[in-house]
């Protein structure tokens, strides 16, 4: 009989809702050897759908959306992304964490220096392409019934064209969303 006493009342158990929209801002840099990228600041727009609406699964979810915003230095200010995602909730917080692959227009260093060397930009230049994989994590996730809150997402990654030679590190200032 103890063991029943230790689990939570069907009125407390929360159900997992299949789908969530999110708007939010991040910033966000490539960083190399010699140079950083300019700081870009962007807004996201994102769809995430959970595998499964019980059971262990409904801890995954799928989705993907856009980044947008001032071209600061890029190539071409638009971003495609699609993630899988971990989570795990209590109560109202829920942690997520999980991969991320992206293409990029952004991912362009800066043009100046701190050598002069004019090879050195160059072959720096070559080892960043516009594909990227990455890892996000989500600690600061807040559920308010149907409306998430979301803050301080980090992301790290790097361009798998030269694996490790450039890092994106990526913070999620706020993002806002709603569960269908």
């Amino acid at each position: 009989m103890a063991s029943v006493a230790l689990l939570a009342p069907a009125a407390q158990a929360q159900e997992a809702r299949q789908q969530e929209l999110t708007l939010g801002a991040t910033g966000f840099s490539y960083f190399s050897y010699q140079r950083p990228s300019a700081p870009f600041l962007v807004l996201e727009a994102a769809y995430h759908r959970r595998i499964a609406s019980e059971g262990p699964w409904s801890a995954v979810r799928l989705g993907g959306g856009v980044r947008t915003g001032v071209p600061g230095g890029a190539i071409f200010p638009l971003e495609g992304f699609v993630q899988v995602q971990l989570s795990a909730r209590i109560g109202i917080w829920e942690a997520m964490l999980g991969p991320e692959l992206g293409l990029s227009g952004y991912a362009k260093l800066a043009t100046g220096t701190l050598l002069p060397m004019q090879e050195l930009k160059a072959q720096e230049d070559a080892r960043l392409g516009p594909v990227y994989v990455a890892f996000n994590a989500a600690p600061v996730r807040l559920h308010f019934g149907r409306v998430v809150a979301s803050a301080l997402e980090l992301q790290l990654g790097t361009s798998p064209v030269s694996f490790g030679s450039a890092v994106r590190v990526q913070v999620g200032l706020l993002k806002l969303g709603v569960e269908l």
